[in-house]
Parts: structure tokens; C-alpha cells; sequence
């Protein structure tokens, strides 16, 4: 037998289909609303560029990052955030998060010369496995850069490399907490704070001043509001007065998930998922009610309303400091669009564009619905027809649904909103990846 305990499995199996479900119904018109309000100056690039291209928002990516800080700076006092290089690396994209007044959050050594390369502005070096070249790369710029330690053995790492350079580094160590799952992959427990703390006063080149709890896909403010209350917890009970007092800021890290902008597909629902399985191993073919449901999510200015209650509830009367965040996705999103051409049109249900998914590096469509709009034949509503793409690879797909009167050979869509692990994902697979273009 596949599984242990199998009458409670089957017991389990009965439960979830018997079991009331939430099923987030709903549409996204706003996306094609606002990406048709682009439409002059997108056809415009795809007149004078050739497709496939990604398109750079740079009046849309400046509005995210505006409506990011507004909602934190309102509700975090001291409030300093980071743009998080990792989601697109793009040196338009950077220089544009610089210029809007973020310091930068990167996760190696080469994205750690690339924010150095930029306008002075304050850096973040998070993410482990940091190398001796990348430690001493820092420390050579201890006036731009904090480091962000990920484990015991990365403090004694930095510490030899200060002590070789005559350098001080600012620095704060990541924790994980039990609400942490997966991302206990990084930094050390937080019930180790108090000695990571103690151990790092061996070390006087290493200024230890700040603590990270980043953790990411967090549809709500719940899983921060959480870890505060844990932090808080660990803070009271294991670090010293004296010790709460050398503490210059808390980074919260990222995670924050853009609102209403992509949806999940039936079989993607835990009760979907056993049903097609079912049907998939007997043959037959599974009709769901709907194309799509809308990805659970809240606005920023609610992560940032809670965030802030929590921290003035559980950690203002025990610290007085900065509090950093890292946006990443929740800005970056907003910084491209992928804009494609239909070149053959091989039934009523299936095109073919000139653009691969080796442009997001992965079968992202296959996994989450985006909105697809037709410039050529806008409309409001959507026509089903299968976008393939250029790929000699069968999971090369688009979607199955265009916003448009109908899709011609020749059309120009757009899949707007890729600006997030796009660009950065993407790989030189079958076809080169192709040239970014400033609307």
C-alpha cells in the first residue's frame, strides 16, 4: 500500500469532500481596464521594437513604490524600506526604487555589486551562503552596507574577515520562528538569539545591531503579526535591558502578496486536486464551474494597519528603533509588462506567439491565471482560445483566455503585470530572452 493508515486516509479523503469550502469567485476587468489605458503607448514600442519584448512601467512602477512607503510610513514610525533586488534585477528598475528614495535589499555578492554601482543609498545583504569574497566586499563598503547574518558559522566568517581588514560592519542576524514552515531554511532559531547576541561581542569588528524575521506568500497580516508576538516574547524574556538597547532596527523582511492581480485554477483547489486525480486515473475528464478562482489577498495599507498595531502592542515598550522592510513582489509587479505577437492562428481554440515562457523562466501559466488583453481587438470581456507559445516544449503556454473581441495573427497582447520573478527567472532556453523597452 502507497500510504500508512489507509481507513483513516480514506476517512480524511471523505471529510474534505463532504466539507464546506470557500471558492473565491470573481474577475479581474480592472487589470485589462488599466493595462487598456496603456494601450497607445505599448502598441507604440511594439511598432518601433520587435515582439517579444518586456515592457518597463517606469510611471507605474514609481506609483507602486509610492503607494508602498505612504502605507508603511503611516503606520511604522521610523519606517525605511528596501527594495528587494532579487525580484528584478532589471538596472532600470533598481536605479528607478534608488531614485524613489529605497535603499536596496540584495541576496549575493553579484546583486551587492549592483546595488554599489547605484546613487549612494543604504544596503541590505541578506541570504546565506554569503562567501568570504562576498563578506569582504562588504566590509570594504562597512559605510553603504549591513549585513544581515544567517547563521553561527557565517558571524565567525565575518568576524575573521573584519579582523583582517581592520573594518567595522553593522550588522543584524535573521531568526525563524514556529510559524516560520519552510522558511526555517534561514537564519537560526529565535530561542538562540541571546546567545548569537552574546557571541557576537567576540568579534569587534562586527556591530550587531538589528534583527530579521523575513518570511514570504503571505496572503494576510497574520503570520507577522505572529512572529512579532514571538520576537517580542524572545526579546522580554532572553536579552538584557542593556542588550534591547543596542537593537538600531527590526527588518520585516518582504512577503507581501499584490492585491487582485492573479487567480489559481480549480485544480488547484485542495477539493479540485482530488477530484481530477480520481478522474485522471480512471480515465475520465474533470468540468469544473469555473476557469479560475481569484487568488486570496489584502491590500497594503491592511498589512501595514496590522504590522503596525502588533508592533506597538508587543514591541514598542521593549525597543526603541528603525523598522526596515523589503518589498519586492508587492512593487516590482507593477514594473513590467510582457508584450507578445499571435503569429499563426492554428484553429479557432489555439494560437501560437513569438514568445516563450523561458521569458518568466518557468510554467507559471500553467499554475496561476494572469489576465491576457488583446491591443489590437480590445474588449472588456474575455474569448477562449489557447495561447502557445514559441517554445519546442508542450508546457509552453500562455493561457486559455484572452480579453478581446477575438485574437488574428498579428495581434499584440500583453500579459501585464510580470514584473516580479520574471525578468530575474528568466533563461536562455531554445530562444534568447529578449530586450526590455521604456514605455
Amino acid at each position: 500500500m502507497i500510504v500508512k493508515d489507509l481507513p483513516r486516509k480514506r476517512q480524511r479523503v471523505t471529510q474534505l469532500l463532504d466539507d464546506e469550502h470557500a471558492y473565491p469567485v470573481g474577475r479581474l476587468d480592472h487589470v485589462a481596464d488599466e493595462i487598456l489605458e496603456k494601450r497607445a503607448a505599448i502598441l507604440a514600442l511594439a511598432a518601433s521594437h520587435a515582439t517579444p519584448f518586456y515592457a518597463f512601467d517606469r510611471e507605474g512602477f514609481a506609483r507602486s513604490l509610492a503607494t508602498f512607503k505612504a502605507s508603511f510610513d503611516a503606520h511604522l514610525t521610523r519606517h525605511e524600506p528596501f527594495y528587494a533586488v532579487k525580484s528584478n534585477h532589471h538596472p532600470l528598475v533598481v536605479g528607478a526604487a534608488v531614485a524613489a528614495g529605497f535603499g536596496l535589499d540584495v541576496s549575493s555578492g553579484r546583486e551587492l555589486s549592483q546595488a554599489l554601482a547605484q546613487p549612494p543609498c543604504t544596503i541590505l545583504f541578506s541570504g546565506p551562503a554569503k562567501s568570504v569574497a562576498d563578506l569582504e566586499l562588504a566590509s570594504l563598503h562597512a559605510d553603504r552596507t549591513i549585513v544581515n547574518l544567517d547563521s553561527f558559522r557565517e558571524l565567525e566568517r565575518l568576524g575573521e574577515v573584519t579582523a583582517r581588514t581592520g573594518t567595522t560592519v553593522r550588522a543584524g542576524v535573521r531568526v525563524f520562528t514556529d510559524h516560520h514552515g519552510a522558511w526555517s531554511k534561514f537564519g537560526i532559531p529565535v530561542d538562540d538569539l541571546a546567545r548569537f547576541w552574546r557571541a557576537a561581542s567576540a568579534h569587534g569588528g562586527v556591530r550587531l545591531e538589528g534583527i530579521q524575521f523575513h518570511l514570504s506568500w503571505n496572503r494576510d497580516a497574520r503570520p507577522y503579526e505572529a512572529i512579532i508576538h514571538e520576537l517580542a516574547r524572545a526579546l522580554s524574556t532572553d536579552l538584557t535591558r542593556e542588550e534591547r538597547a543596542r537593537i538600531r532596527f527590526i527588518d520585516l523582511g518582504g512577503g507581501y502578496r499584490p492585491h487582485r492581480l492573479e487567480g489559481f485554477f480549480p485544480a488547484d483547489h485542495p477539493l479540485g486536486t482530488v477530484i481530477q486525480a480520481a478522474d485522471a486515473h480512471y480515465g475520465e475528464t474533470t468540468e469544473f464551474v469555473e476557469p479560475f478562482y481569484v487568488k486570496p489577498s489584502i491590500p497594503l495599507v491592511e498589512y501595514a494597519t496590522a504590522i503596525g498595531a502588533a508592533i506597538e502592542r508587543h514591541l514598542r515598550p521593549l525597543v526603541d528603533c528603525a523598522y526596515f522592510t523589503e518589498p519586492g513582489r508587492a512593487v516590482s509587479t507593477f514594473a513590467m509588462h510582457i508584450v507578445l505577437r499571435v503569429v499563426d492562428r492554428k484553429s479557432d481554440d489555439l494560437v501560437i506567439v513569438d514568445g516563450g515562457i523561458n521569458m518568466v523562466g518557468w510554467e507559471k501559466y500553467l499554475a496561476t491565471y494572469c489576465p491576457v488583453v488583446n491591443l489590437t481587438r480590445p474588449a472588456r470581456t474575455e474569448v477562449v482560445v489557447r495561447i502557445g507559445g514559441s517554445l519546442c516544449d508542450c508546457e509552453d503556454v500562455w493561457g486559455s483566455r484572452v480579453y478581446g473581441e477575438a485574437v488574428e495573427e498579428g495581434d499584440v497582447l500583453v500579459v501585464p503585470y510580470q514584473g516580479a520573478y520574471s525578468f530575474s527567472t528568466a533563461q536562455e532556453f531554445i530562444r534568447p530572452i529578449p530586450g526590455v523597452h521604456e514605455m
